[in-house]
C-alpha cells in the first residue's frame, strides 16, 4: 500500500488558521464614541463633509458630537438648493443648529432671503461675510425691504470686523457706503472701481465717507472712468496717517480735471504746498491714473497709438519728483498706468531696466 500523503500546510496556517478565544475578543468592534477623544478628533479631521454628513445620521450621540463641527462655519452656494433660501428653511426646521453657527459665508446677496436670515436669532454668530457676482437676483420693492428690516434681530456677538473692502462695480449710494464703512474699527484696505456708467454715489462726498477709516486705512485704490464735466473740489488725504500705497487720479486729488492748464489757483498758487497739503504724510507708493488724453479702451484697441500726458499732470509729476523730500519724504515709488506707448515728455528721460527678468520702463527728471 502506498503511503498517505499529508496535506501541505504552511506554519502560519497551522498556527493561526483558527482564531483562538483571545484573538476573537480582540477583534470585537469598539463603538466610535467609546474611543479616546484625541483618536475621535484625528478620525474626523480626515473625513470629508459628505462623509461627516453620513456619519452624523448613525446615532444621536454622534450627531451631538459632530454637528458643532459641521455647522460652526456655514457656507451657502448660489443657484443650488444650498443657497440662502435653503439655509433659512434648514434653520427653521432644525432650530438647534442656529446657536451652533459662529461664521456665515453667503455666496449671494438675495434682498429678500438675506433679510429673512438675519431675522433668526444666532447667539454665537460673530462673523457674516456676503459675496455676490452678477446682477441682482430678484427685485424687491423698497416697501417690502423696510417691512422685513423691522423683523431683524440683534446678534449679540456680531460686530463690524470689516478689514478689506473690494468693490469692482459699485451700486452703493453715498449713504450706503457710509453705513458700510463708518462702523468699522479695523478697516485697512479699500479698493473701489467703477468702469461702467455714472457713479451711484456723490464723488465730492466720498472723501468724507472714507475719513471714518482714516486712522486704520493702509491701502486705498480709487478708479472710475466716469468724470464730472467740472470739479470744484479735491480730496484732502492728509489725515490718513496709516496710508502707504495710494492709487488715484491727480485731478481727483488736486481739484478740477478739465481744460485748465494748471492745478494751481489764486487761493493756492504754490503747487508743491498744495500737493503736500493733500497727500497722506506717510505715503510710500503713489500710483497715478488717467494721465493721458486717450481712453483706456481705445488704448487697448490701438496699442500703437501715441499717448500724450496732460500738461498739468506733467507739472504735478515734475514738482513731486523735484520736491519729494518736502512733499512726501517717505515716498519710494511713483507708478503710472497704461503708458507703454507714451511720448517721452519734455523735461523727462526714459530709462529701461531689467527687474526679475522683465523690462521696467522708468522716467526721471532730466
Amino acid at each position: 500500500m502506498g503511503r498517505k500523503r499529508r496535506s501541505k500546510r504552511t506554519p502560519a496556517t497551522r498556527s493561526f488558521g483558527r482564531p483562538t478565544k483571545r484573538n476573537h475578543d480582540a477583534m470585537q468592534r469598539i463603538p466610535f464614541m467609546d474611543l479616546p477623544p484625541e483618536i475621535r478628533d484625528a478620525v474626523v479631521e480626515h473625513l470629508s463633509i459628505q462623509d461627516l454628513a453620513i456619519l452624523v445620521r448613525t446615532s444621536k450621540s454622534i450627531q451631538a458630537y459632530l454637528e458643532p463641527r459641521l455647522y460652526c462655519k456655514t457656507y451657502t452656494k448660489m443657484d443650488t438648493s444650498h443657497n440662502t433660501a435653503g439655509l433659512v428653511e434648514l434653520l427653521k426646521r432644525r432650530t438647534h443648529i442656529a446657536p451652533i453657527i459662529n461664521t456665515l459665508v453667503l455666496d449671494e446677496y438675495h434682498p429678500r432671503h438675506t433679510r429673512r436670515l438675519v431675522s433668526i436669532q444666532m447667539p454665537n454668530l460673530w462673523c457674516l461675510l456676503v459675496q455676490h457676482k452678477g446682477d441682482s437676483i430678484e427685485y424687491v420693492s423698497e416697501r417690502e425691504k423696510r417691512a422685513r428690516n423691522r423683523n431683524k434681530v440683534k446678534q449679540p456677538k456680531i460686530g463690524n470686523c470689516l478689514k478689506e473692502l473690494f468693490i469692482e462695480q459699485s451700486e452703493y449710494s453715498t449713504a450706503a457706503l457710509k453705513r458700510l464703512i463708518s462702523p468699522s474699527e479695523c478697516l485697512t484696505s479699500i479698493i473701489l472701481h467703477h468702469l461702467r456708467g455714472p457713479l451711484p454715489f456723490e464723488e465730492q462726498d466720498l472723501c468724507a465717507v472714507l475719513s471714518h477709516a482714516a486712522a486704520t486705512l493702509k491701502l486705498l485704490k480709487l478708479f472710475w472712468t466716469y468724470r464730472p464735466v467740472e470739479r470744484d473740489y479735491g480730496f484732502n488725504l492728509s489725515q490718513f496717517t496709516a496710508l502707504r500705497p495710494l492709487r488715484i487720479e491727480p485731478g481727483l486729488l488736486l481739484r478740477p480735471h478739465n481744460s485748465l492748464e494748471t492745478y494751481t489757483s489764486t487761493e493756492s498758487p504754490d503747487l508743491a504746498q498744495l500737493i503736500r497739503s493733500r497727500l497722506p504724510p506717510n505715503l510710500k507708493i503713489l500710483l497715478l491714473e488717467s494721465l493721458t488724453t486717450s481712453e483706456r479702451l481705445e488704448r487697448e484697441r490701438e496699442r500703437e497709438r501715441e499717448q500724450v500726458i496732460f500738461r498739468k499732470d506733467l507739472e504735478f509729476m515734475r514738482c513731486l519728483l523735484e520736491n519729494r523730500g518736502i512733499i512726501a519724504p517717505k515716498l519710494t515709488c511713483l507708478f503710472m498706468y497704461y503708458l507703454n506707448n507714451m511720448v517721452e515728455p519734455e523735461g523727462f528721460v526714459r530709462d529701461r531696466r531689467t527687474r526679475r527678468g522683465k523690462d521696467v520702463r522708468t522716467l526721471r527728471v532730466a
